[in-house]
């Protein structure tokens, strides 16, 4: 009967079991990650599937749809900070607020078109970007943030009116 070693690798939100093989590419991924996603390239190319470093090739995939989902709360922060800057402060309005609302529905709308199941995200991620915009309004007004509504007075439906129009469709 074959036995074969285990070590325990602490993550850091996790204690997880590894062989010794499984540690090593671990530490290959985090050394030159350049390098890792090369050879893992090749050995996909190759098809040489038991090769893969699979632990790491999940986290790598899942972080990249993260990153999507990240990208667009962070371009409805950029678009709140403008409208609420427009709403409560009129008197300053001015062409960069209303050109960094319009990149910022271009950007979101271009993610979308590229990722349709992303359309979704945009309503799940407005109260943390809200809440995000409205700190940092607060401080680029000087006006205190219990100024601005508590929560969202926009909806994905009326930001985005055409993407509810393709889902709808869909």
């Amino acid at each position: 009967m074959k036995t074969t070693k285990k070590t325990v690798r602490i993550h850091p939100r996790k204690m997880v079991v590894c062989s010794p093989a499984a540690i090593e590419k671990k530490m290959e991924h985090d050394r030159d990650f350049f390098q890792w996603t090369r050879d893992q390239m090749k050995f996909l190319k190759k098809k040489e599937f038991t090769k893969l470093d699979i632990d790491n090739l999940i986290e790598e995939i899942e972080s990249w749809g993260n990153s999507e989902r990240n990208a667009i709360e962070s371009y409805m922060i950029v678009l709140f900070i403008h409208l609420l800057k427009i709403d409560y402060q009129p008197a300053m309005r001015c062409n960069s607020w209303e050109n960094s609302i319009e990149n910022a529905k271009f950007r979101i709308k271009r993610l979308i078109n590229k990722n349709p199941s992303l359309s979704k995200e945009v309503s799940e991620v407005i109260p943390d970007a809200y809440y995000s915009a409205k700190l940092q309004a607060s401080s680029e007004t000087g006006l205190d943030k219990k100024t601005f509504p508590k929560e969202c007075p926009w909806t994905s439906e009326k930001l985005f009116p055409e993407l509810n129009k393709k889902m709808k469709k869909k």
